[in-house]
């Protein structure tokens, strides 16, 4: 059973100070173990150059390049910011922009900047016609609303928090949805719910690696492998085979990053 994982952190730092061999020997462990594919993901432009950079090192690994909603106050121009961007997704591994989107937890990032610098990556996105990954926190409604104002952007919702009508709305604006080991949580009741009402053209599965552990493994740094652990919940939340999940998947995230 061959698994994609759409979204992991495989340079963070954690990797290279617990994870024996760092990120590299992580990487060929997890290829070993069935992930025979995985996007790297950028959240500044710093991580964004260093997920190029890996992707290169290693067969089956792509990058995104953003900025994420949590790291818009270290810049300050972000016509500047957007260049940039822009040079790094010439690249050949640069399949998606993101993560990018709203992040409402904390609150301590200005919700106006926030916003900006997701309206300028939309807009990024629009005219060099890649898919974008939102990252949506607690800000489903202003997130929705963006996606609305731009009809020609498609991408995925990472690792889905909203309800299944969200999800329903989302699919018929021709987005996708993935979900990562927040379905294996026993109380996570409304991503269960949500995974079970996207059609199978439109579901993604990821670990937001090292973040979000799924069970049996929550509250440890997640690892890429664990990717099969929600393949099996979302699985069983459908009626389907984990084989079938895994399937769907990778067609779809293939198709979704156009990779051939």
């Amino acid at each position: 059973m061959e698994l994609f994982d759409t979204h992991a952190h495989c340079d963070d730092a954690r990797y290279e100070n617990e994870y024996e061999g760092g990120t590299d020997a992580l990487i060929k462990n997890c290829m070993s173990e069935g992930v025979t594919h995985i996007v790297n993901i950028g959240t500044c432009l710093e991580n964004s150059r260093a997920s190029i950079e890996l992707a290169h090192k290693h067969n089956g690994v792509y990058a995104s390049c953003g900025i994420h909603p949590s790291d818009v106050l270290s810049y300050d121009d972000v016509d500047m910011v957007m260049n940039e961007l822009e040079e790094m997704l010439k690249d050949e591994k640069a399949v998606a922009i993101g993560e990018i989107g709203l992040d409402y937890h904390y609150d301590d990032v200005p919700r106006d900047i926030q916003m900006l610098y997701f309206e300028k990556q939309m807009s990024l996105a629009k005219r060099l016609n890649m898919p974008v990954i939102i990252h949506d926190r607690e800000a489903h409604g202003d997130c929705l609303e963006v996606v609305k104002r731009f009809p020609l952007v498609k991408g995925v919702f990472h690792s889905f928090s909203g309800s299944p009508e969200m999800a329903c709305e989302l699919v018929k604006l021709g987005w996708y949805i993935s979900f990562s080991g927040t379905v294996t949580f026993k109380n996570a009741r409304v991503p269960k719910e949500a995974c079970k009402v996207v059609p199978n053209d439109r579901l993604l599965i990821e670990t937001d690696s090292p973040y979000l552990a799924p069970t049996p493994h929550r509250g440890e740094i997640n690892m890429p492998s664990y990717v099969r652990l929600t393949c099996e919940e979302i699985a069983a939340q459908r009626g389907q085979t984990p084989e079938e999940i895994a399937k769907i998947t990778m067609e779809n995230a293939k198709r979704f990053f156009g990779i051939k």
